[in-house]
């Protein structure tokens, strides 16, 4: 197997992220229509810092060749099972697997692992994982009548109960196709990472709000909320209950996290206070619009009538007062959005003092490339303990992770976190 370290692989292999450095993943690809994305997903978990090891069936290599998934990944395609048992050594010793998926799974291979006949390299490999307990996902792809059946319902339900983490499909077009695929490497991502925060409940908040000024124009900022959603990634990952409460987007969801999304911040306050029970923290990532027009007319304010307009402006509810105000206990991770550099740390903590936050997250959102709508982000994290951490610049996912270990970090110091 060549790895990936082969040459052309080099610039590829975490370029997009590191939340699967270190980790072999073993891609099983049966014969379903949906093949031809088999060799897109072993880019995108290698862009995300995976070792992929391609598995295919004969059936599967008959549709796709072995050849480009030896091309897509570096290693050698395990077709045929000879000898050397190879479904064994990737699932023993120094050259076992840290997961294995299935995608696209077809109801024929799904029936084999449910009913525990080994006769291929998937349903062996898949066999052997489940007994030396490696995570198995697996994204079924076929017909929407064949996935409707009470058989193949019983065989996904049997599956569950095996440990396999299911993701999809996507009901359209008379299909059952294989769910996004962002979403399989979310569950990848969330299947290899110790869980830290099993049990325990979170609520994020992402995005921009909306303010109306009348029925089709409103006030907003250009948060594009990322870095919540990557905070929301990194609690589910780390097997938090994750609430993600968000204004108007273009970005979808992580996979397996319950979304909220409202507009205005009378909206976000309403839905993260109802979210906030039960919960052990938030994170309050959203850019929460300062300001709403008292008076919203109920229709279209006309230009021509009206060529200068004046709006008259109240502040809006400030979310986080409101949630520590109704939960004392609740852990708070607070980001200030600042035009210019924090010069007085200090002074940061002591502003949000009455809310007694886990950390206050200041992002400079004056300076180019970072922050909203950026692929990449620079905090400075104050602690309630008195520890000021930069963090990046990085990208969002690298950023949310370190923001996040820093919570756990400092609730070891004492607080709840």
């Amino acid at each position: 197997m060549c790895g990936v370290g082969h040459p052309h692989l080099k610039e590829i292999t975490g370029s997009h992220g590191d939340e699967l450095r270190g980790k072999r993943i073993a891609l099983c690809v049966a014969a379903s229509a949906s093949i031809y994305r088999a060799p897109e997903l072993a880019r995108l978990l290698m862009r995300h810092g995976a070792d992929v090891v391609p598995v295919m069936t004969p059936e599967a290599a008959n549709l796709l060749s072995p050849e480009l998934m030896r091309w897509a990944t570096g290693n050698d395609p395990l077709v045929e099972v000879t000898g050397r048992i190879e479904y064994v050594e990737l699932t023993e010793g120094e050259g076992k697997v840290d997961a294995v998926v299935v995608a696209p799974m077809t109801q024929n291979v799904a029936a084999k692992i449910a009913n525990g006949l080994s006769d291929d390299s998937v349903s062996l490999l898949v066999s052997c994982a489940l007994g030396n307990g490696i995570p198995v996902v697996a994204a079924p792809a076929m017909h929407a009548s064949m996935h409707s059946s009470p058989v193949v319902r019983e065989l996904l339900e049997r599956l569950r109960s095996y440990g396999v983490t299911l993701v999809g499909p996507l009901l359209e077009e008379g299909k059952a196709k294989l769910a996004p695929l962002e979403d399989v490497l979310d569950a990848v991502v969330y299947a290899t990472w110790p869980k830290r925060l099993q049990g325990r409940r979170f609520v994020v908040t992402a995005g921009p709000t909306r303010e109306r000024i009348d029925m089709v124009r409103f006030i907003t900022n250009p948060s594009s909320g990322k870095m919540g959603f990557e905070v929301a990634r990194v609690l589910r990952a780390l097997g938090g209950d994750v609430t993600l409460v968000h204004g108007p987007v273009s970005i979808r969801p992580p996979w397996d996290v319950r979304a909220v999304n409202v507009e205005s911040a009378r909206e976000m306050l309403e839905a993260v206070l109802k979210a906030s029970e039960g919960s052990d923290g938030l994170f309050a990532a959203a850019a929460v619009a300062d300001y709403e027009p008292s008076e919203p007319h109920p229709g279209k304010i006309e230009s021509r009538k009206h060529p200068v307009l004046q709006l008259t402006l109240r502040a809006t509810p400030k979310v986080v007062e409101e949630v520590r105000r109704a939960y004392p206990d609740l852990d708070l991770v607070v980001f200030k959005a600042s035009y210019g550099p924090v010069e007085d740390p200090a002074s940061v903590i002591g502003d949000y003092a009455h809310l007694n936050p886990v950390i206050v997250a200041v992002n400079d959102v004056s300076r180019g490339g970072i922050g909203f709508g950026a692929e990449e982000n620079e905090l400075l994290a104050i602690t309630r303990s008195g520890l000021v951490k930069r963090i990046g610049p990085a990208r969002k996912s690298r950023v949310a992770r370190e923001l996040v270990e820093l919570y756990l970090e400092e609730g070891s110091r004492g607080g709840r976190g």
